[in-house]
């Protein structure tokens, strides 16, 4: 198969840095838990928590991911209400976008990632619930599932024999059948049981009076639909690379103090912003996505490229982020003698299938100019750009008769600082790691092959199916944008049954209406299978199986068939270049396809300069760590007077590769 321009053109660059590159540089401070890995982020939990039994762990996930700090101490997620949504797949159900982009969300966020880091810790399951109103998780131990709910702030204890700590915790269709198991530990109408509840549970629904109301959420099961499959997405990583003259910073507020990501919806016709306004929870857009119960913030980056000059006329930079975009900044210092001579600059981010125009230099002209994306729709609050609420997107540079003497391309992102080593009064260790993994997300791959397959839209939101009743077939390539060999692969997606007439609203992460397909007599079919020919032998990843095995026993009949797929092949054959994956369907229609290519076993080639900074007693100061050129892990400390006041400024990790 030709290989795209933009793919050789990538390549020159890719080939030529590749000795030179830093892969995904991690810096943690002893005993920070890493956001990074769900498997990771689930010891460091228990590490925190000392937590032994599964009925431990449980709790120990549930209190890491409590949201409201007015009733205990902040920690890594807060709530905030409509801002965690991304284009253009909708309501943020990654749990590694979640935590390391956002770091706030609501219920119908914390419940899947919840789940995610219970199936990561090892339990044997886990899974959520729409409440019609709310969304929950359970984790299942001990031959049940039990309820734990990090956004409302509670679980139930059943009983009222033995110590509070080791009581079986209730189960979702517990409570469906015996709402007393919540309004019962109520001791007067602002007050809970302490015996019989174990703190938090629901502060803000007993200060308010309200526990009936959410005793009802539960009882009025008619609406009650439990996701019987997997509810969260993988398809994301925080792997990056770090190119000679590349350099990331990470502030620990948001610099400038007014930027954040706004997101906008596409409803079909135009584009609006997304936010919400609600004054009753002095929520207001132009405050962007901060806490309003403590003073938990989000907080902005910078990725900084000094390019290499253009050899040719026309030249493409790769500029993948892992972190959500908010917009980018492209410098250019060039002579251009003539009227005739020119330097256009265009975006793209679907992998250079379709362009956008930045901006265009015309001669004569000596010295700096700077452009920025695309504006694609303004509003009250701010604008939509080319490159906003991306992961990644590409530069276009041609030149006609222009002499460049640098090319500096910034992108700034949105990242929760929470994930960051934040530094403390004492003695501070910190633990330097390298993955030698260099991992290409590949958005919007164009299908090689496609057979009855048809777009179903509505509302700004579409799924692909079977056109007619015959089985559909599409067929993806993948390949590292460098052309080079890959020994790896990530495929998934989000699969749908619609026979009971419910599809995903990816604006709320609910349920919304659609017509009931396919027919009754109609088979339900999907599968995802790989090979490394087009044509050749397909072996399978993943096959849809509508029969579900109830683990205690309890089958559920109201059930949101909607499983969230996501498989990993690696220790591909030496020599792959291609792989193609192929999704099949009939009665079942799937959307949210994401795709990745891996190359592993890489070695840091040049060093990493990693740099602290923070104000001690409202001073600067500063300490610059070196990294030596092919260590993947290293550690050393920060010294910081017991007594000093410590606000955490910034931390930037710069590939010093070439520099004197």
């Amino acid at each position: 198969m030709r290989r795209s321009t933009t793919a050789l053109l990538c390549a020159v660059f890719s080939i030529c840095l590749l000795n030179g590159q830093v892969y995904s540089p991690l810096v943690l401070k002893r005993g920070q838990a890493d956001t990074t890995n769900l498997a990771a982020l689930a010891t460091g939990i228990f590490a925190q928590s000392h937590a032994q039994t599964d009925r431990e762990k449980a709790e120990a996930v549930w209190r890491f991911f409590l949201t409201d700090g007015r009733f205990v101490k902040p920690g890594m997620m807060y709530h905030v209400a409509g801002w965690a949504y991304e284009e253009p797949t909708g309501e943020v159900l990654d749990p590694i976008r979640l935590l390391n982009s956002y770091g706030f969300g609501l219920c119908y966020h914390i419940a899947p990632l919840l789940e995610s880091v219970f199936k990561a810790a090892g339990f044997t399951d886990a899974r959520v619930w729409f409440l019609t109103g709310h969304t929950v998780a359970e984790v299942f131990y001990v031959g049940g599932y039990h309820y734990f709910d990090s956004d409302m702030m509670g679980y139930n204890p059943i009983g009222t024999t033995g110590p509070l700590k080791q009581r079986l915790v209730a189960s979702v269709h517990q409570i469906e059948l015996d709402g007393s198991i919540i309004t019962g530990k109520l001791v007067g109408h602002r007050q809970n049981d302490v015996a019989d509840a174990d703190t938090p549970w629901y502060p803000a629904d007993v200060h308010a009076h309200a526990i009936g109301d959410l005793a009802e959420l539960f009882t009025t099961s008619q609406d009650n639909w439990v996701y019987p499959f997997q509810r969260y997405q993988l398809g994301h990583t925080m792997d990056f690379v770090l190119r000679p003259g590349e350099r990331m910073v990470r502030y620990f507020h948001p610099e400038p103090k007014e930027l954040s990501y706004l997101p906008y919806r596409f409803d079909g016709t135009s584009w609006r912003e997304f936010p919400q306004e609600i004054a009753q929870y002095h929520i207001r857009t132009a405050d962007g996505p901060q806490s309003q119960k403590d003073g938990r913030r989000w907080a902005t980056g910078l990725l900084q490229y000094s390019a290499p000059l253009p050899a040719e006329t026309i030249t493409v930079y790769s500029m993948p982020c892992p972190y959500v975009i908010i917009d980018a900044r492209f410098q250019v210092d060039a002579l251009l003698r003539s009227p005739e001579n020119r330097v256009i600059l265009e975006t793209s981010t679907d992998a250079g299938q379709t362009w956008l125009p930045v901006a265009t230099l015309t001669g004569p002209h000596r010295g700096g100019w700077s452009a920025t994306p695309a504006v694609l729709t303004k509003s009250e609050h701010g604008t939509r750009n080319a490159v906003s609420g991306t992961y990644g997107y590409l530069v276009r540079l041609t030149q006609r008769g222009a002499q460049i003497r640098s090319v500096t391309l910034t992108t700034r992102f949105q990242l929760n600082p929470r994930t960051l080593p934040q530094l403390e009064a004492g003695t501070n260790e910190l633990e330097y790691s390298s993955s030698g993994v260099n991992r290409w997300e590949l958005p919007n791959p164009v299908p090689v092959q496609r057979d009855s397959v048809a777009a179903v839209s509505s509302g700004g939101q579409s799924y692909l199916a079977n056109s007619g009743h015959g089985p559909a077939q599409i067929t993806f390539a993948l390949e590292a944008p460098d052309g080079g060999e890959v020994d790896g692969f990530d495929a998934g997606g989000r699969f749908l049954d619609l026979r009971d007439g419910l599809a995903p609203d990816k604006f709320t992460a609910e349920v919304r209406k659609v017509a009931p397909w396919p027919a009754a007599d109609e088979p339900q079919l999907a599968s995802v299978s790989w090979s490394t020919a087009l044509d050749g032998e397909y072996r399978p990843l993943w096959t849809y199986d509508p029969k579900i095995v109830w683990k205690d026993q309890d089958p559920i009949r109201q059930t949101l068939r909607w499983p969230e797929v996501d498989r990993q092949v690696r220790h591909l054959v030496r020599g792959t270049h291609q792989v193609y994956v192929r999704y099949q369907l009939q009665g079942m229609a799937v959307d949210s396809l994401r795709f990745a290519v891996i190359r592993s076993g890489l070695h840091s080639g040049s060093s990493l300069q990693i740099t602290h900074a923070w104000l001690e007693n409202g001073k600067p100061r500063q300490q610059v760590q070196l990294i030596r050129s092919g260590s993947p892990i290293d550690s050393y400390s920060i010294e910081i007077p017991a007594k000093a006041t410590v606000s955490n400024q910034a931390f930037v990790l710069e590939n010093i590769a070439g520099r004197h």
